[in-house]
Formats: structure tokens, sequence, C-alpha cells
């Protein structure tokens, strides 16, 4: 597969700058809308300037200089009032006696403004008139007063939330453009996790995302490459297995049968006794060799055909091989059923000898006229088969390792009659069944447990 070259596309940091230029563009347009409020807001007379207080007083001054008495109806919108004698004794006014004698104290001392008010003094005939006024904008209409902020402070809460805005908005657009360039990536690495290596990188236009992908193909290559040599080398020493162990069959099976013979003939006791070894080695080699050439041939199977099986024929087929597998010993076979399906969906001939195998390794660690329980079980839509041995159970490393290949199992509890295939066999089938074979021991007992679980009604191949 053709893989892809760096192309010159749009640096990262170009990318971001986009992002602070529209961001600044996008900032100086609120600035000038809001200007533009501000400006109609004070033509439509909603907004009063902030000096309109002070002209409305200049305004009025003579009238309330000259009026037989002060009254809130002469004195200007957006200004308070207090009306003191000349000895300073508080008359009338909208202002609290505290707040009137603040504004009494700040004329004396001449001053005519606090830190945020301001105040204009009208004299009298007999009476001093003070006023106090803010110079800020204000709007005409009294609920708006009442409700909202001043205007000023409405302006910069108003651009606070513009450029959060602003700001979100431009965050999930650019965000979404880089995610959308980055989707290739993603998709990319998901499927390499999958191990589905065919695929390409489609072009993402930003430099450092491309300089990645290139990166990533060239793994991808790599690492195609790596699994179909690996792919032909498991493939090849599977034939090469499966060869071997078809030259061995037909050797051995001579060795055994002339040794078989040789039984036959008239021998003296050290004669029988190495004829004897001599036929058990060979039917050892013979049943090794068979175990060998049934893994080659699951392993080159990739699909086969499952069926709905009747329980109780299945059943029957097992418990018999059981019991014939637990004669040798004297053996006691405990087979418990609890609900069983009307059928299940198998491969009949491969999960029964999933089954076998299990059995078998069960009967191999349990000493004669020990016990041996299957009990089959159902719990919702999976059925479970569980293999319970009478032997000293399994030990740490054999939870770990005993489906592998090839593992003989701890010497305290390995018979030396197997090959370390059984259970390695067994795992396969009942994985291709989409189930699960957990190895455990039996906490009542102390023996091995086996159980395997699988779908009742699986349609997966």
């Amino acid at each position: 597969m053709e893989t892809i070259k760096p192309t010159k596309g749009t640096r990262l940091h170009t990318f971001f700058l986009r992002y602070l230029l529209f961001l600044s563009l996008g900032t100086i347009l609120l600035v000038v809308v809001l200007i533009c409020l501000t400006l109609f807001a004070l033509s439509t007379n909603i907004v009063l300037p902030a000096n309109y207080a002070e002209t409305q007083i200049s305004l009025s001054r003579d009238r309330i200089a000259s009026s037989s008495s002060v009254t809130a109806d002469i004195i200007p919108d957006l200004v308070d009032y207090a009306v003191f004698s000349k000895e300073g004794k508080l008359l009338a006014g909208n202002l609290s006696k505290k707040e009137a004698f603040k504004a009494w104290n700040a004329m004396k001392k001449e001053q005519s403004q606090s830190i945020t008010q301001f105040y204009s003094l009208i004299e009298r005939e007999n009476e001093i008139c003070i006023l106090r006024y803010d110079l800020v904008p204000q709007y005409r209409s009294a609920i708006m007063r009442k409700y909202l902020p001043n205007p000023q402070l409405l302006d910069i809460l108003l651009f606070i939330i513009g450029i959060i805005t602003i700001a979100t908005v431009l965050a999930i657009h650019f965000g979404r453009s880089l995610k959308k360039k980055m989707f290739g990536l993603q998709e990319a690495i998901e499927k390499i996790q999958n191990q589905n290596l065919d695929f390409t990188i489609n072009h993402s236009g930003i430099s450092e995302i491309d300089e990645i992908s290139v990166s990533l193909e060239q793994m991808k290559e790599a690492l195609n490459s790596s699994l179909k040599q690996q792919w032909e080398s498991d493939q090849a020493r599977r034939e090469q297995i499966s060869a071997l162990a078809h030259d061995l069959k037909t050797p051995l099976t001579i060795i055994r049968g002339n040794a078989e013979l040789l039984q036959d003939t008239v021998q003296d006791d050290i004669q029988r006794e190495y004829n004897d070894y001599i036929v058990k080695n060979t039917m050892e080699l013979e049943k090794f060799t068979k175990e060998l050439i049934d893994l080659s041939k699951m392993e080159r199977t990739i699909t086969r055909e499952k069926t709905n099986v009747k329980m109780d024929a299945f059943m029957t087929e097992v418990e018999q091989q059981m019991r014939a597998l637990s004669l040798e010993k004297r053996l006691r076979v405990d087979i418990q059923k609890e609900m069983l399906p009307a059928r299940i969906f198998i491969d009949e001939e491969q999960f029964y000898r999933a089954i076998l195998n299990v059995i078998a390794n069960a009967v191999e660690h349990t000493p004669e006229y020990g016990k041996v329980i299957l009990t089959v079980q159902v719990a919702t839509d999976v059925i479970r088969f569980i293999v319970t041995d009478g032997g000293c159970g399994f030990s740490p490393k054999d939870l770990n390792e005993a489906t592998k290949q090839f593992y003989r199992g701890d010497p305290s509890r390995n018979a030396g009659n197997h090959h370390g295939m059984g259970l390695y066999i067994a795992q396969s089938i009942v994985q291709r069944h989409a189930g699960t074979l957990l190895i455990d021991n039996d906490l009542l007992a102390g023996g091995g447990k086996v159980t395997i679980t699988i779908p009742i009604n699986n349609d997966s191949h």
C-alpha cells in the first residue's frame, strides 16, 4: 500500500492564530455595537447623559432661590435635596437626616463633591437649599432605574457576556473543525487497535497532524509486515507439526504391531518386561501424535457448522463416556443436571471433544476409588458445565498456565499420562463458541474445578 507523503498545509499555530484573529474582530465588532446602542439610547432619551442633573439644576436655580418654599415639584429629576436654616437646622427635603447633615458638612468645608456624589448650594432669603446629584448616565424611566443596573455598568456586563459568548462560539466552531481534521487519525488508530490494517489516512490540511499520519502509516506498514511474517511462521509451524505427526504415525503403528506380535512368542521375564515397555510407550507416542494431528486440524479450521443439538442425547453420550473413562480407576461418578434446555446451539463434535478433554483431565488427577462430579446448570441465557475432580486441586501456577500448549502441570499434581494439550484444546473450542473456560479449586472438596460457560442460543461462528 502506498504511503502518504507530508504535504505543506496549515501549521497548527496558524490555526490557533485564526481563532485569536476572529476573537479580536468579534471583540471590536462588539464594542462598536455597544457604542452604537449607547448613542441610540442617548439620542432617543432612553438614557439621560451624565450631566443631565447638573444642567437641570442650572435651569432651576433661580426658581428654587426665589420660590416661597422649596417643594419636591420644583426640584429637577435625578436630584435629591435638603433645606436648612441659616443656623444649620434641617427644615425639609427628601434626604435622610444622616445624608442631609453629611451634605451640610461637605458644603461648610466648601467641598462640592464626595467620593461618588456632587453637591450644589442655593442661597435663599432665610434658608439654604443643598442639592445632591450624580454625574453618571441614568435611565429616564423610573422603572428601568429600579430594576436595571446603571447604563455604564450595563455596558460593562454586556461587554463581558458578549466576549464570553463570542469566545465560546468560536471555541466550539474551531474545536469541531480541529476534531474533523483529526477524524482520519482517530479512525486509523481505532482500526489498528482492532487489527484492521486495510486503510489509508486522508490529508487533514494541518501539517503537524499530517506528519503524525505519515508516521502512523509507516507504523501500519511495519505492523502489517510483522503480522504477515508471524502468520506465515505460525502456518509453517503448524504444517511442520502436522507433517511430523503424520510421518510418525506409520512407523509407530508398525513398531506397536510388531511389539504386540512379540508378546505372543515365547519370552523370558526380562524380554517380556522390555516388550511391555515398548508397547506402553508406543501407545503413549501414538496418543501424543493423535493430539498433535487434532490440534493441527483444529487450528486450520476457520469456520465449522453449528446446529441445534438435542440436550438429552448429547448428555447421554457424555455420561456414557465419563463412566467408561472412570472404570479403570473405579471412580464414583456423580452427574447433576438442573433444568436443562431442550436444545443448545453448538458444533457437536468439537464441543463434545472439549467436554471430554476436561473430564479426562479430572479422571487423571483423581486417585483410585475417588469421585468425579459433572454439574450442568442453566443461568439466564447461558449453560454451565462444571467438572470437579477428587484430587489435590490446582496449584497457583496451574491456575495461570493450565490452558497453555504443552503445559504438563505442577509435578505434585501431574500424573505423567498427558502431554499438556487437553485443556488448551478445550479452551480453544469453547472460545469458538463465544464462551469461557475457568479453572479454579473447589472450596469444599479441595479438588480441581473446571467451569465451561457458553450461550445456549449462540449463532456466532
